[in-house]
């Protein structure tokens, strides 16, 4: 059987391992292996990968089967479940605070670790072999954006929002046109992490998703790095209020645990939106 094929007749087709659903015009979601979700969204003269996943199999031989134009690639933030293919591709983009740290993280001892831990995980399907992969690791060119940055595809223009909460240099995507809203890990359908010196304040991360209900007339589905796409608008206003019932009273949650955090993790879940947080991000004024 050909490595490329349909599933069904539809929208969703396999290429090298990864599954690829056609979740709006012209934008493909990419699951990792169930580990993340990368987004190719096509234009008229130029196609972008927002995020590159953990680099567990070739990503850009699968944008290269589906599709001949040039591309763009960006990252959404700094971690390495969204920036470890980046060494796939000669030049990525990232905003401005994110350079350092991804540079930093390009290290063999940072993707044999992080390796390690995502096959660990019960989403991992074991679709892709991370020993056949886990010593690819290559320079790229690194280029920084900020807010308001949009990226030209032709037809389709995508522009930057930042977002920090989640980590410190999160963006967005938003496509005003097809009001279409790319999340990344900002806003998703399970908890948003808000953990130790990993994320941003909640504070923080509030002032975010104020600044997307204030867009809220610019799109209609957003589209997360993790399980279920798309998700609706709804999404931002119950995490908004979730976050807000958090700063009221940081001990609001239920005792929890996630192996990222350093300190107490709690989980806290409002209507259909939930954090994992430590209390100290709910403290700290920022």
């Amino acid at each position: 059987m050909p490595d490329a094929f349909y599933q069904d007749n539809m929208n969703i087709k396999r290429i090298g391992g990864y599954t690829l659903q056609q979740v709006a015009k012209d934008v493909w979601a990419i699951d990792e292996f169930g580990i993340d979700i990368m987004y190719l969204i096509l234009g008229s003269e130029k196609g972008l990968l927002l995020d590159t996943g953990i680099g567990a199999g070739n990503i850009a031989a699968v944008v290269k089967e589906m599709t001949d134009l040039p591309i763009l690639v960006v990252n959404s933030h700094h971690h390495y479940d969204h920036a470890g293919g980046n060494g796939q591709f000669e030049v990525v983009y990232a905003h401005e605070k994110a350079i350092d740290t991804i540079m930093e993280q390009n290290n063999m001892d940072m993707r044999k670790a992080f390796f390690a831990s995502q096959e660990a995980r019960s989403e991992y399907n074991h679709e892709a072999c991370l020993k056949t992969f886990i010593n690819q690791i290559s320079n790229f060119e690194l280029k920084s954006f900020v807010e308001g940055h949009v990226f030209d595809l032709g037809n389709r223009k995508l522009e930057v929002i930042f977002t920090p909460g989640h980590t410190k240099d999160s963006i967005c995507l938003l496509d005003r046109v097809n009001k279409l809203l790319f999340s990344a890990d900002t806003v998703v359908s399970t908890p948003t992490l808000i953990l130790d010196t990993f994320s941003d304040t909640l504070r923080t991360y509030q002032n975010s998703l104020e600044k997307l209900k204030k867009l809220r007339n610019e799109y209609e589905l957003i589209f997360p790095g993790h399980y279920l796409r798309p998700i609706g608008e709804r999404y931002v206003e119950d995490m908004i209020e979730c976050v807000q019932n958090i700063l009221m009273n940081p001990y609001i949650g239920k005792e929890d645990e996630c192996h990222m955090a350093k300190g107490q993790v709690y989980f806290y879940q409002y209507k259909l939106a939930s954090v994992l947080y430590t209390t100290d991000r709910a403290l700290k004024k920022g």
